[in-house]
């Protein structure tokens, strides 16, 4: 128990130095972002004077929770048609650009993920290369889960999918191999006796 409860630290080390290095490099960072470049004072300025409340952020807007007219339906309609349209993060009053609040929790998020894969590694019976194909596919089935949903409803960059892509799946492949090698697998269970 104790050197899985190792593994799964040590998956979840790794995982965050991969994330780390995938989303703080110069070539890979930038994926899928894109800058206002001149016009950034300008929306700043608009964002501080007309959104003071810190939220995610849907436009054109729809009150889900009310039910449209087909009049207003077809209104909101043609506004999205003729956009733009998009997802706005807004964090009115600003902040730190990393804290430590920040690292912490996304340490703990990856250190459950680990203790989860240790969980499922602990009941797996297979090679060693298919108990890390187990761990992959975990990495590969939180992408499809989250960033594909993400990439076909809010229609997020392709390339910043993509970057996502290269943390989940490498990122859990490498701390399944390791992890693979440090826990056992679990033990086959007894063939009946022939007939």
């Amino acid at each position: 128990m104790k050197k899985n409860l190792l593994a799964a630290f040590l998956g979840a080390v790794i995982f965050f130095i991969w994330s780390a290095a995938v989303h703080m490099n110069p070539v890979t960072a930038p994926m899928g972002l894109s800058m206002l470049n001149d016009k950034e004072d300008v929306v700043m300025t608009a964002l501080n004077e007309n959104v003071p409340q810190p939220g995610l952020y849907f436009f054109p807007g729809m009150d889900m929770s009310k039910h449209m007219s087909k009049e207003e339906k077809a209104a909101w309609t043609a506004k999205y048609k003729a956009g733009p349209t998009g997802l706005l993060l807004v964090q009115p009053k600003g902040g730190d650009p990393m804290m430590t609040s920040q690292l912490v929790i996304s340490f703990i998020s990856n250190l459950l993920c680990a203790l989860l894969a240790a969980f499922i590694l602990a009941s797996a019976v297979g090679t060693f290369a298919r108990r890390v194909a187990i761990v992959t596919a975990l990495g590969l089935f939180s992408w499809l889960a989250i960033s594909m949903e993400q990439w076909d409803w809010y229609n997020f960059p392709l390339a910043f999918v993509a970057l996502d892509a290269l943390t989940q799946v490498i990122g859990w492949t490498l701390a399944g191999l390791l992890m693979a090698m440090m826990i056992r697998p679990a033990a086959r269970p007894a063939q009946p006796p022939a007939p």
